[in-house]
């Protein structure tokens, strides 16, 4: 059974999500950490392009903000939302300016299946390239996290990966993949 990451794809080729609040920032608002979380109020957020371009990059369907999590448009949402929901939150941001909800994407369904004991580490001991448990993959189609890695992954399993592609397909989205796992930074 292959594991994949569900993530944006490119962040050079659209627009990154940013918090347009610093204290959202700093109060850890935006933290990964496989919890569910309960806002009151919908977060500011705009979108930085950092080239210099005249052309600036668009926004994606899918957008980067924070590892770990995912930002979708109404028009993901309404694609693939249905599905991701089963396995996290889909909560509400204000996107600046434009009228429009952003929605970003909390996974909270946490399935400890990383051997860590076989997986490749960094010099501090951090998982670097996962090495999978077969037996605690869940066979049933599912995003999930594992605690060795929340902070920095989203899996989809074979069976999810066949329900998300096409739907990727036919809706057209951007900035979103199920891609095979590279060795993280560190």
């Amino acid at each position: 059974m292959t594991v994949w990451e569900l993530r944006y794809t490119s962040v050079n080729d659209y627009a990154m999500v940013v918090s347009l609040d610093d204290h959202d920032s700093l109060a850890g608002r935006f933290r990964i950490d496989g919890t569910p979380k309960n806002w009151m109020d919908r977060p500011l957020v705009g979108f930085a392009d950092s080239t210099r371009r005249k052309n600036k990059r668009p926004p994606a369907d899918v957008s980067a903000m924070v590892p770990g999590a995912l930002i979708l448009s109404e028009r993901a949402k309404d694609a693939i939302g249905p599905f991701l929901a089963r396995f996290g939150q889909l909560l509400e941001l204000d996107c600046d300016g434009t009228g429009e909800i952003r929605y970003f994407y909390n996974v909270t369904n946490v399935v400890p299946c990383v051997d860590v004991e076989r997986s490749q580490k960094t010099q501090l001991g951090d998982v670097k390239m996962e090495s999978f448990d077969d037996s605690l993959v869940p066979k049933e189609a599912a995003i999930f996290k594992d605690p060795s890695t929340l902070k920095v992954r989203i899996y989809i399993n074979d069976a999810g990966k066949m329900i998300v592609d096409p739907v990727i397909a036919s809706a057209k989205l951007t900035g979103i993949e199920c891609g095979l796992l590279a060795p993280l930074r560190g």
